[in-house]
């Protein structure tokens, strides 16, 4: 009867201790664990929805690059621009002469119907002499002469005296040679155009070899 009492006890006490077991509740958790472990889930969270976002961003872009690529128009590069081509000259059309000498200016004038000669508005009287109708004008200076060194046509130097041996030898067209200027005496071809002295000087330094001078000449009558 004792021993099965203490079986009896034996078998309640290990019943007690499985019951003990199986109702343990576990040791409580401090509140800063508490929050650590919060924390840690938080921040799980926040990586999980970035990760979701950019994922998403990622697939919208590839999509937006994909219509991009497939209805975007070409774009064709517009050809150069080229100048345009000139008319190449004609074979037949002639080329443009070179244009002519420009004509000598007019300083003066000698008339011969009223025996004087003009220049710069100085009118001088032919004083001597009678020159040879010149049809071939104008008149050009052609040498500025010093009678004391320069023959004048035919006649040797110093053959004519003069108080001032300056003499200006003109040529008409033609090429006859015409002696103004104060001379004493006259050569026996060309004409002469005899002036005073003092007009001879002032000619003689106002002329320079080309010079023009127009001429007039006397009228020709036709007869009765």
């Amino acid at each position: 009867m004792a021993v099965s009492d203490d079986l009896n006890t034996d078998e309640l006490t290990a019943t007690l201790r499985e019951l003990a077991t199986a109702n343990e509740t576990s040791p409580p958790v401090a509140a800063s664990e508490i929050r650590r472990r919060g924390a840690r889930r938080g921040r799980r969270r926040r990586t999980a929805l970035t990760l979701g976002a950019g994922t998403a961003a990622l697939a919208l872009a590839a999509f937006a690059l994909t219509l991009n690529t497939g209805d975007a128009p070409e774009h064709r590069q517009a050809p150069a621009a080229t100048a345009p081509r000139l008319p190449s000259p004609s074979p037949s059309s002639p080329s443009p002469s070179p244009p002519g000498p420009a004509p000598t200016p007019v300083i003066g004038t000698v008339n011969f119907e009223k025996q004087t000669l003009t220049i710069d508005g100085r009118v001088m009287p032919i004083t001597s002499g009678f020159p040879t109708l010149v049809t071939a004008h104008p008149l050009t200076v052609s040498a500025k002469l010093d009678l004391t060194r320069d023959p004048v046509g035919p006649l040797a130097k110093g053959a004519c005296k003069a108080r001032e041996p300056y003499v200006v030898e003109l040529h008409d067209t033609d090429g006859t040679s015409i002696y103004a200027g104060s001379l004493a005496c006259a050569p026996r071809t060309g004409g002469w155009i005899g002036l005073g002295t003092k007009d001879a000087v002032w000619l003689y330094n106002r002329l320079t070899p080309g010079d023009t001078l127009s001429a007039i000449t006397p009228r020709v009558s036709d007869g009765p």
